[in-house]
């Protein structure tokens, strides 16, 4: 997929509001009735302003306005109230969002199998995956034992490094698996200390039989041993300069050349979205922006196919 968020500078924006409420309330309709927020005065048939807008408005501030919720309503406010006339205020707007975490995460679910449904892969390349991790500040890594968004007796796991930008964090990283599209599977927030290896059993629940390629730091027999034993997954790592056993000659220039793929996902989510940086000042707020960003990543894919078709491949 090429210029895949160029449908930001290129679409009317009442156009990316339209689609990406049509592409969210059917993932939404899908869902089942237990993930939903419960609501006893209420109910969703009753709303005025659904759960699809809610969603559709926090998409939206990741794609235009850098993640500022309060920047995106007024702007909606001033410029596109015909489309959303029951706009809530911005503290029931944020509580709304916050509580729609895990149906958003449900329609990047059905985003993603109705794109490979659509879009389906080679038979060779539909068992391959791409692993990789970032980095995601809360505050700055001076502030962080004055922070407050991970509990006290919490912190100390969250001071991670990062080798690749030879800097200090606090928060989480981001444990991300792809599809050779860039299309993102699976993912989980982690604390920062913990290194690349440890989520990845996690990261492979309920799959099977898959080739994972993934940089230096998977290395480890151990590792793949387990993953073979718990889901006959084939674990493919780049090997150090170092290491006494090499990969074929060509192989390892070949898996580095499909890691590049997962380093442009994370390039769009941290230059579009601005990943790294969420701006959440609760964990729960950083939970559902992060949310939020890999599910505005996931639509992106539809939005460019439908509103800037002459990018696509």
């Amino acid at each position: 997929m090429k210029g895949l968020t160029d449908y930001i500078t290129r679409a009317i924006w009442a156009d990316i509001l339209t689609v990406s409420f049509v592409y969210t309330d059917d993932g939404y309709k899908t869902i089942s009735p237990e993930l939903l927020p419960q609501r006893k005065f209420a109910p969703q048939g009753r709303l005025e302003f659904s759960d699809s807008e809610v969603i559709t408005i926090a998409l939206f501030a990741e794609m235009v306005f850098d993640g500022d919720e309060d920047k995106t309503l007024h702007f909606i406010r001033q410029y596109h109230l015909d489309m959303f006339p029951k706009l809530l205020d911005n503290s029931r707007f944020n509580r709304r969002r916050r509580a729609l975490t895990e149906v958003m995460e449900a329609i990047r679910e059905y985003l993603r199998d109705r794109w490979h449904v659509a879009h389906p892969l080679d038979q060779e390349e539909a068992h391959l995956r791409l692993v990789d991790s970032a980095p995601i500040s809360i505050c700055t890594y001076t502030r962080a034992s004055r922070c407050q968004s991970i509990p006290f007796e919490w912190r100390d796991e969250w001071f991670g490094v990062c080798t690749s930008k030879k800097s200090k964090f606090f928060g989480p990283r981001c444990h991300v698996m792809t599809t050779l599209d860039q299309m993102i599977d699976t993912w989980l927030l982690a604390p920062g200390s913990y290194e690349d290896r440890k989520p990845m059993v996690s990261l492979l629940e309920k799959r099977q039989g898959l080739s994972v390629i993934g940089d230096k730091g998977y290395v480890s027999a151990d590792l793949a041993d387990r993953l073979w034993d718990e889901g006959q997954h084939l674990l493919l790592a780049l090997k150090r300069d170092n290491q006494k056993e090499r990969c074929p000659k060509g192989i390892q220039s070949i898996l580095g050349y499909l890691r590049h793929r997962i380093e442009t996902t994370f390039s769009v989510l941290t230059t579009v979205f601005n990943f790294e940086h969420p701006h959440a000042r609760s964990f729960s707020g950083l939970l559902n922006r992060t949310t939020t960003k890999i599910l505005a990543h996931t639509l992106s894919f539809f939005l460019a196919a439908t509103l800037t078709p002459e990018l696509s491949n």
